[in-house]
This record gives C-alpha cells, structure tokens and sequence, in this order.
C-alpha cells in the first residue's frame, strides 16, 4: 500500500517527446508504484496507490489496516514518500497565494499566511501484534528499532557523511 502525491517525476520524464521510451508506458504512473514493489519483491495480495494529497499516506495505511483485519492479506507493507523534484507545482500554490513566503506552516495562528511544502518518505511493515508476539516467542524474529540523527551536524540538513555511507 502506497501514499504518494505530486506528479513532479510525470511531469519531468514528459518533457521530451523525442525521448520517450518503453518504461514511460507504466514506469512514471503512480498506479503502478506499489504494483512495481510488489512484483519487485514477489509480493501477493492487495497492491494499491492512493492519490489524496496531503493524507494519501494516511489513507494507504487506513487502507492496510483493513485488508490486515479482514483477512485479504495477514501483513501488510505501507509506505508513503512526497518529492518536490519540479518547480510546476510549487510554482502553481505560490501563484494561488498558499505557500507560505517564510516556507513555514503557522497552522491555528494569527500569522498563517500559507504553508511550508516539504518532502520525505516513510514504510512500515503492518502485522497483527499476536502473530508477531508468537514468531518473538519461537525466536523466528527479532524486534528491532534503529532511528539515525546525528546532532553534530553543522546544519541540520545536512546528514554526516559518515551515517550515509
């Protein structure tokens, strides 16, 4: 299950007719995205992109939460990733007045004047907690948590070459 918004890479890959080519046909539409890792990693069971802006991500899991319950699959991979990659859009919002000038987002306050566009991905595995507690029981499967910041970055945008490599 997939959330993804913005059509930057679409549009991007478009631009030159004389440069089309076989993956154009399905590799820059993003119903195919969650098909394309599904097949990628041999993948069964319901595979499906949603497309609703800001909260496409939060549909998709909404979305494998309910296949998990019904029984359509037993786990469930949800991802969601945002890229500003064309200026076509940021261009469009600044032009309708709903980019902040700051790039900040003041949501509830006296000074929201827009928002602040912003990109990044996120995939977590969905499975029902009695069915991982088992596997942990049998030893099939460890738990594990792993979160990568480095405060001694000299700006935060900027990661330490050390933890990319």
């Amino acid at each position: 299950f997939s959330g993804l918004m913005n059509r930057d890479y679409e549009i991007m890959a478009s631009g030159a007719v004389n440069e089309i080519n076989h993956y154009d046909g399905t590799g820059t539409a993003m119903s195919i995205a969650a098909n394309r890792v599904s097949f990628t990693f041999n993948l069964t069971g319901p595979s499906l992109t949603v497309d609703t802006a800001c909260s496409s991500f939060l549909f998709a899991l909404h979305y494998a939460l309910r296949a998990i319950k019904s029984g359509d699959c037993e786990a469930a991979i949800c991802g969601g990733v945002n890229c500003i990659i064309h200026p076509r859009t940021f261009v469009s919002l600044t032009k309708a007045k709903m980019i902040s000038p700051e790039g900040i987002s003041k949501p509830f306050s006296k000074k929201a004047d827009g928002y602040g566009r912003g990109e990044g991905c996120g995939v977590v595995f969905l499975k029902p907690l009695k069915k991982v507690r088992l596997l942990v029981q049998r030893h099939e499967v460890r738990l594990v948590a792993c979160l990568n910041f480095v405060s001694s970055a000299l700006i935060m945008t900027i990661p330490e070459k050390f933890f990319q490599s």
